[in-house]
């Protein structure tokens, strides 16, 4: 491949507001690369469901999730922004003590019937192909260590081809929602070998570190 100028989209704050600017970077730059896969995080199916909508048939699409029945202590959810401490704070007034972080199996499924494959991802496994938690990715942007996370999960469960380049959306995590991370990675047989080739859109500023 040639030298190439790449743009990247640098947004002011993470959140849900900048998944539909994050579609259409990655589409445009999975037209530009010719690439045939899509990985997507999705702790609601709200994010999938759009990506499949959005992506139609150019690529097959992996959503991939936590194991089922997985919930997040309120005391996680981010509170580093306003709207995000005033959604934490409408939580704790209703009582709610802990929040879904991964698809039900009636969203996993009603997903595939859209045309997606679902992936749940098993840490053992995640843990003992990668002997790591990619927690050093944090630094530059929790977005992108998520996204490199279900790049694995997906890889581990034979979703995605050995050796193939691929787009992953991800989004803030814990609270935010949506997708503000775009990534291309090239995958491997042994995560030494595996690659983060473009980082096509990410908050410009990383939320805290996840912790828990």
């Amino acid at each position: 491949m040639d030298d190439q100028l790449l743009e990247v989209m640098l947004y002011a704050e993470p959140g849900p507001e900048n998944t539909e600017r994050t579609l259409e970077v990655a589409r445009s730059r999975l037209r530009a690369l010719s690439l045939e896969h899509l990985v997507v995080a999705s702790d609601t199916g709200k994010t999938a469901r759009r990506a499949i909508e959005f992506f139609g048939s150019e690529c097959s699409v992996v959503v991939v999730s936590n194991p089922a029945g997985m919930k997040l202590p309120l005391s996680k959810l981010h509170t580093y922004l306003p709207r995000f401490r005033a959604y934490r704070d409408a939580l704790a007034r209703r009582g709610v003590q802990a929040v879904p972080v991964s698809l039900t199996v009636e969203q996993g499924a009603a997903l595939e019937r859209e045309g997606a494959k679902v992936v749940r991802i098993d840490w053992r496994r995640f843990q003992a192909f990668t002997k790591s938690g990619l927690r050093s990715f944090d630094w530059y942007g929790v977005g992108v260590r998520v996204a490199l996370c279900v790049s694995v999960a997906a890889h581990l469960e034979g979703a995605l081809p050995i050796d193939a380049e691929f787009l992953a959306l991800a989004g803030t995590g814990f609270g935010g929602g949506g997708a503000d991370t775009a990534v291309v990675v090239r995958s491997a047989e042994r995560w030494l070998d595996w690659r983060l080739l473009e980082v096509l859109a990410r908050p410009r500023v990383s939320p805290p570190t996840e912790t828990g």
